[in-house]
């Protein structure tokens, strides 16, 4: 169940925290008190779509932090396969957006992500939105309303189904792509060759084109280059009196007579005999260069051509020999693919009618299973929409079995209802009310709640539409339903805010020209208070005597449920 929480920066809300009651905690407030902003909050914490917009005006992050204890240790399960550390049943989600746009998620202070935190708040609770009862009113919604009754034994049925369809379809796709067009496949069979010829002709090696021009520079420059170096070379060992070789040899014969008269001329003598060896094979290096550099216009124009190659094939294939390569492989391989195509039709189509075998199967165990989920519920749903206020109702699951597979099965599934004494079950969408879909949907809920194993949750204004007696049924409903888990209750009548085991009142305040949300809990005369408010506005003597006999009667049918 979820213990606390904590909100800074949302909206309106500056900084809420709040330690909550393990049964039925009811929120109300004025209108535009900001009530489903704590909603939001939960929802924007486990993982739902949200943006920058929602943080406070003027701040740089919004964050919220809720804290769970999992006493039937299946999210502690969950956090296992996922490799999060937990500390006994502690279970901590935090999220904070920033004004960047860039979210943060944390389950117990490791960083994690939106799919982790989706999984695992799936486990732990389940939100009732606003207009969740409108819901109701799309058919293709009924079939999951239906499935979520089911069991362990009948949900693993469907994950297998579901992954069954999966391959069905990724073997049907990989057919329709074997079985395009001929022309088209062979237009690309004859591109793809023409294409790995090219580039395999031109035996490109890596680094080639960076060692060809630097050969084309040498010879391009050729007739310079041996003119520079042979005039480098005179001057170094010429056939002159004056060549830097012969000055160097004389300058070190006058330090050797001395050389051993001190340390300073001893070492500058060492020095003069290493520039000289140096100076000797300088110049012999460049006397080597110029002999070997020959102007070649032949060998000159070779190389061209092949620059000129590789610039074509840069320009076709990608910008350096490794992606020209690269290009090759790829093409190398989605060629084999097309030549394999024919090969693995005959295989595919095995494969497809084995499949769907399976799966005709699989869809014809989980259409009967549906059904006896479906005869199940009906007699449930009934019983609890008689207890809403509604005792002629009678709820019908409407399975039709359909031609072709979808990732569900082969069912069609409709929720029908009679309000009326002496009618004929229709559609929800023809005859229910705003407040009858309320009351249909909290008894689909109630049902699957009290068969379920999620531990909180969350009914925002379950009571639109819905007065008078109705409105007490449809308390005793929730205080049902909190008997054995927690929920979080938004409401607008006195007689569900009465049944609360917790009430919290939010409040919007304006001080220095700023608008907050603030909420606290009620102690039993504020309740009282509150309850008046709920009932009409006026709080007087007999007002707060009526609030007072309406909490009581609430506390005393709590008791009969223990």
């Amino acid at each position: 169940m979820l213990t606390y929480m904590k909100v800074k920066n949302v909206a309106l809300i500056e900084e809420v925290e709040l330690f909550l009651s393990p049964n039925l905690n009811i929120f109300s407030g004025e209108t535009g008190a900001g009530k489903s902003m704590l909603i939001d909050s939960i929802q924007f914490a486990i993982g739902n779509r949200s943006s920058k917009q929602m943080i406070r005006k003027g701040e740089d992050m919004a964050s919220v932090t809720l804290c769970f204890e999992d006493e039937l240790g299946l999210g502690l399960r969950y956090l296992e396969s996922n490799e999060i550390p937990y500390e006994e049943r502690e279970i901590i989600l935090e999220r904070v957006i920033y004004q960047s746009g860039r979210t943060l998620y944390k389950i117990n202070g490791v960083i994690s992500t939106r799919q982790i935190v989706k999984g695992l708040s799936e486990i732990l609770i389940d939100v009732h939105g606003q207009h969740e009862p409108q819901s109701l009113l799309d058919i293709s919604s009924h079939i999951r309303l239906l499935d979520s009754f089911g069991g362990k034994d009948f949900l693993e049925k469907k994950e297998v189904y579901h992954s069954l369809y999966e391959k069905w379809q990724e073997v049907r796709q990989a057919l329709a792509k074997i079985g395009d067009n001929d022309r088209k496949k062979l237009q690309l069979r004859d591109m793809l060759t023409y294409q790995i010829q090219e580039i395999a002709s031109a035996k490109l090696k890596v680094g080639e084109e960076e060692a060809l021009k630097e050969q084309y520079d040498v010879l391009s420059h050729a007739e310079k280059i041996m003119m520079q170096c042979q005039k480098s070379y005179d001057f170094l060992d010429g056939d002159t009196e004056v060549s830097a070789t012969l000055m160097l040899g004389k300058a070190i014969h006058a330090l050797q007579d001395i050389s051993d008269i001190t340390s300073e001329i001893s070492a500058l003598y060492s020095q003069f005999l290493s520039i000289q060896a140096e100076l000797q094979d300088a110049t012999y290096q460049i006397r080597r260069f110029a002999d070997e550099v020959e102007y070649s216009p032949e060998l000159l124009l070779e190389i061209q051509n092949r620059l000129d190659l590789i610039y074509r094939l840069k320009q076709k294939y990608g910008g350096s020999i490794e992606e020209i390569l690269a290009y090759k492989a790829e093409c190398e391989k989605e060629l084999a693919e097309l030549e394999d195509g024919e090969q693995n039709k005959e295989k595919l189509e095995a494969q497809s009618i084995a499949l769907k075998e399976e799966l005709n199967e699989l869809a014809r165990i989980l259409s009967e299973d549906r059904k006896k989920i479906a005869h199940k519920i009906e007699a449930a749903i009934d019983a609890h929409l008689h207890d809403l206020q509604m005792p002629h109702a009678k709820f019908e699951v409407a399975i039709d079995d359909l031609e072709t597979f979808n990732s569900l099965g082969k069912n069609d599934v409709e929720f029908l209802i009679r309000t009326n004494l002496g009618e004929d079950v229709h559609p929800l969408s023809k005859i229910a009310s705003g407040g009858e879909i309320s009351r249909v949907m909290l008894a689909i809920k109630t049902v699957l709640f009290l068969g379920d194993t999620i531990n909180t949750v969350i009914f925002d204004e379950i009571d639109t539409g819905i007065s008078g007696l109705a409105a007490q049924k449809v308390a005793e409903k929730l205080a049902l339903i909190a008997k054995d888990r927690q929920v979080l209750c938004i409401t607008h009548l006195p007689q569900i805010a009465a049944m609360g085991d917790a009430h919290y009142l939010i409040e919007k305040c304006a001080t220095d020209n700023k608008t907050t949300t603030h909420l606290k809990c009620l102690e039993l005369q504020a309740i009282h208070e509150e309850l008046c408010r709920l009932m009409g506005g006026i709080v007087s003597e007999s007002t707060l005597q009526s609030a007072a006999e309406l909490k009581n009667r609430a506390v005393n049918y709590k008791k009969q449920l223990i």
